[in-house]
């Protein structure tokens, strides 16, 4: 009864995933639709609000330009320029009268005073400290103030200036007006052609200049800390949608005043949703059509399915619970004619014959087959296609618990993990009559609960039409060959992870840290020599800053990179004929700045009556050079630095001698070693360096196929020997 429950669950389950699909897919159309009207929706209005604002700017714009034409047109008139102040005055109050957007015309001296207005002045007034008088002073040229507030009226106000200039072209004072910002209220109202739109102007800290509508925001007040204001500061153009402080949608459309100094944003902007409101209303209107649809359509399924199909089906379930009850002689007695569900009642009787057939045949060879495995030390077991226990020896038994009568109908499958479960039967059901057997491993645990690792030969036997008739599967205990397996597994790994991390660090030094820093190097060098334009003293000083510690950095990788390809065998000489006294100058003259930085004195003792030729790759020897020389100038205080050269049985030698801090045998050992570093006891400070320069040296040298060799004293000085073999020395003379 429960199964026929199942069943009836299921059709009807079925019947309504279907049309629920058919509901879903209309649904989802109408979705589609809808959420493609809203995009076109936001769309016209993100256009109607960044016009709007950009329309605003640009009113703005015209009126600083009109202001910049209204103060050149004055500069040019005698009564602003002379010095009868009546009559400035009087021509500052005229142009005022004409021009009623700007007020406070005014005239202010060399000395930073008003000196004329074209309001009530009656003393000079001191204006030193006004950003636009200031700006006009310094650039020589029109300059706006950023937005502020009238003393009097409160109202946001912009004040410009254009500098005056005397018979030599030096400024000596500046023509001013201001531009009153009351009429923005009414030209934001005009611009506010959408049912809910706001806008207002805000300034690069945030305090409101105007608004629409008038009561929106107080004029003055700072929105820095709402959610509009973080989303407009800083801002430039666009648009955007954002979340209020109450989680509701809110669209905005922006645009910036460039010409306002601390920046200034003009927003168009309104809540989202009451924009969309009638297109989410004609939704759940489709909505609710379709829902009376599929429930109609649900009522005449269910009705004729349960006429047609599950009265049938409810036979051959119960003949189904006759068979599980081990009757394999109760046929279903349906008519073979009423369509696919006769079939299916045919097929179903035919099948319980072949059944009762193969059921005989199993019982006729399990003795047979018991008599092979019972004594079988592997772990032994037969089973159906369905994984169905029909024979499990006793150390299979042991091994998972229970006896051997305890597994036999069980479905072994059914205590494999779900992950390998699927691959497991999908083995199974892959084996034919030309490929029957398999082979797997897994991790079992025995009945102590020791893991175990079993490799599985699992074989198909087949019936003359190649159906599966059953498995055997014999298991074999891998455990000990395993751990030995995964020794060998876990040292080969580590191997390779720390070869992979050697490579990724060269591809990450080359690639994230070379090409930046030539990039810094060749901007820094473009600042120093000028072709950006002349720098101030303090900056060019910077600029050559960044390109020495450029310069040092990409060095640094350079030696890492010079190091690794090293021991890669990847570095190859480009053989030359080196003049070593040409080079050794050369050198010298490099690091002659070094030198000075710690007081000491570079000697080149080589002689030029000796020009010394070596055969070798000429870049190589610089950079062995460089480094050791370096280093001995960092070691080095008030000291000298000599390099000498002599040919010896055939072989030339340089010495570099210092008589720095000198090294112990340890340290000599430490100095010699990639990224070793000398720290001892007897240093004072720790000396900067990433302890590449020597070894890389002893590399570039082996590859020369001489030797380089160190000789030190604690607080004697050093003496580094580089010997080239005779085969390298071209001349000496």
């Amino acid at each position: 009864m429960a199964f026929q429950t199942a069943v009836h669950k299921s059709i009807s389950g079925r019947i309504f995933f279907l049309i629920l699909a058919v509901v879903v897919s209309l649904a989802s159309f109408d979705f589609y639709n809808s959420a493609q009207d809203k995009k076109r929706r936001i769309a016209e209005v993100t256009q109607d609000f960044t016009t709007a604002a950009h329309d605003a700017v640009a009113k703005i714009d015209d009126l600083i330009n009109t202001s910049e034409e209204l103060l050149s047109g004055l500069s040019g008139t005698n009564a602003v320029l002379g010095s009868n102040l009546f009559s400035c005055m009087r021509v500052l109050q005229s142009v005022g009268a004409k021009f009623t957007k700007y007020t406070n015309f005014s005239v202010v001296n060399a000395e930073k005073f008003i000196v004329c207005s074209s309001g009530p002045l009656k003393t000079p007034k001191d204006v030193s400290t006004s950003p636009n008088i200031i700006e006009a002073f310094r650039t020589k040229s029109f300059a706006v103030s950023p937005f502020k507030f009238g003393v009097l009226t409160g109202e946001p106000v912009l004040v410009f200036s254009l500098p005056l200039f005397d018979p030599k072209g030096q400024v000596n004072g500046t023509l001013n007006n201001g531009l009153s910002m009351t009429w923005l209220r009414t030209y934001l109202a005009d611009l506010s052609r959408l049912d809910g739109q706001r806008m207002v102007v805000i300034n690069g800290q945030g305090e409101v200049m105007s608004s629409h509508p008038q009561n929106l925001f107080e004029i003055g007040s700072s929105i820095a800390d709402t959610e509009l204001g973080r989303q407009l500061i800083g801002k430039t153009d666009g648009a955007l949608i954002f979340k209020d402080e109450h989680g509701h949608d809110v669209l905005a459309g922006f645009a910036s005043v460039s010409r306002i100094p601390g920046g200034a944003v003009v927003a168009a902007f309104a809540p989202l949703p009451p924009l969309l409101a009638d297109m989410q209303e004609n939704l759940y209107i489709h909505l609710a059509l379709l829902l009376s649809l599929a429930v109609g359509a649900l009522f005449v399924s269910w009705t004729g399915v349960r006429v047609l199909v599950l009265d049938p089906i409810n036979k051959l379930i119960l003949l189904a619970g006759k068979v599980e009850d081990g009757d394999f002689t109760a046929r279903s007695n349906m008519s073979y004619r009423s369509g696919e569900l006769g079939t299916l009642a045919l097929a179903y009787d035919r099948m319980l014959d072949v059944l009762d057939e193969r059921t005989e045949e199993l019982r006729e060879s399990e003795a047979h087959y018991r008599e092979l495995v019972e004594n079988e030390e592997h772990l032994v077991h037969r089973f159906l296609p369905d994984t169905t226990e029909v024979f499990v020896n006793e150390p299979m038994a042991a091994f998972f618990g229970g006896t051997p009568q305890d597994w036999v109908g069980q479905k072994w499958i059914e205590h494999v993990s779900d992950a390998e479960r699927s691959v497991i039967m999908g083995r199974l059901e892959n084996c034919t009559p030309d490929e029957p057997a398999f082979v797997y491993e897994q991790m079992s645990n025995n009945t102590v609960g020791e893991p175990r690792w079993l490799r599985w030969n699992n074989r198909a036997f087949f019936d003359d039409e190649g159906h599966v008739t059953h498995f055997q599967a014999m298991a074999m205990d891998l455990t000990d060959r395993k751990q030995t397996e995964r020794n060998l597994e876990s040292a080969v790994m580590e191997a390779l992870a720390a070869n992979r991390a050697k490579s990724n660090f060269l591809a990450n030094m080359s690639h994230e840290l070379r090409t930046p820093l030539n990039s810094i190097i060749g901007f820094s060098e473009m600042m120093t020599s000028g072709v950006m334009g002349v720098l101030p003293p303090k900056l060019k000083e910077y600029s050559s800053f960044i390109t020495t510690s450029g310069h040092n950095l990409l060095n640094i990788v350079n030696d890492i990179l010079d190091l690794s390809k090293i021991e890669a065998g990847q570095l190859t000489l480009e053989e030359s004929d080196v003049h070593v006294n040409r080079e050794v100058k050369e050198v010298l003259s490099m690091l002659q700045a070094q030198a000075l930085k710690n007081d000491n004195t570079l000697n080149n003792r080589l002689g030029e009556g000796l020009p010394f030729i070596l055969r070798g790759d000429r870049m190589r020897l610089k950079q062995v050079l460089l480094n050791i020389l370096s280093n001995a100038l960092k070691f080095t205080h008030g000291g000298e630095v000599n390099i000498e050269g002599a040919c010896v049985e055939g072989a030339f030698e340089l010495k570099i001698i210092d008589n720095g801090i000198g090294m112990s045998l340890h340290d000599i050992d430490v100095a010699l070693s990639p990224f070793g570093q000398v720290d001892g006891h007897h240093l004072s400070k720790r000396y900067e360096g990433t302890g590449l320069g020597l070894p890389l040296a002893a590399q570039l040298m082996e590859m020369h196929g001489g030797t380089l060799s160190i000789e030190s004293t604690l607080g004697q000085g050093t003496c580094v020997i580089l010997k080239f073999p005779p085969e390298r020395t071209v001349s000496v003379n």
